[in-house]
């Protein structure tokens, strides 16, 4: 692989994609403060706002960094370069991995000081929402692996709203998981067998993907 041109290409991405990332960070930190208020309607208006939060920076990153390179001469560009389509892969993985992985771990960590420290908020919410939000981790990866695989806006559409739509059915149903709904109320956070089980599960889910779609890029010649 051509690794000077890779690092070039994520960073045009990066720069190109500053600003609204920088604001959807400040959104999800603003929404970290309501969860801070001792106010039931402030907890339940943070919870939608970071949920929100890290949903729109990853399809922000899919929409721009991938759909809108078929759609603009953005990929013609590309293609004058000395890049080869695995080159264009892995610069678009990192773009999306670590675009996404910055703003989702500062509000992960964020979650998790606001529910420790606050006196109203439970601790036994703690791995429920470390689950939750790897889910969303989950779910932007399959869409961008999708998008970039299937080089289809259509698709890209398609798996995020099934996405979006699947967050409060994995909600209700992690809520009911023996092992998890029933801490989630403690004082204190419960990080047990079922908590390590759903985690596996999801990184796993991650690097399947992931690899998936190294091999499937693999297969193709060119950009057309």
């Amino acid at each position: 692989m051509n690794a000077l041109m890779i690092k070039k290409l994520v960073s045009i991405d990066w720069y190109l994609n500053r600003l609204p990332l920088t604001i959807y960070a400040i959104v999800g930190l603003l929404a970290l403060v309501l969860l801070n208020m001792p106010s039931i309607a402030a907890f339940y208006v943070g919870t939608v706002l970071i949920v929100s939060a890290v949903i729109v920076v990853g399809s922000h990153l899919v929409f721009v960094t991938l759909v809108r390179d078929r759609k603009s001469q953005t990929l013609a560009f590309v293609m004058s370069l000395p890049v080869s389509f695995m080159d264009y892969t892995m610069a678009k993985v990192i773009t999306n991995l670590v675009g996404f992985l910055l703003p989702w771990l500062v509000l992960v960590l964020g979650t998790l000081m606001v529910i420790h420290t606050s006196e109203t908020i439970p601790n036994g919410l703690m791995p429920f929402s470390v689950i939750l939000l790897l889910e969303l981790f989950v779910a932007h990866v399959l869409v961008f692996t999708v998008t970039l695989v299937s080089e289809s806006e259509v698709w890209a559409i398609v798996v995020t709203t099934i996405c979006n739509i699947s967050v409060s059915l994995f909600c209700f149903f992690v809520a009911n998981l023996v092992g998890i709904g029933e801490h989630m109320q403690a004082t204190h956070a419960v990080f047990n067998g079922t908590f390590a089980a759903v985690i596996a599960i999801e990184l796993l889910c991650i690097i399947s993907l992931i690899t998936m779609t190294f091999i499937l890029q693999s297969r193709k010649k060119d950009f057309i």
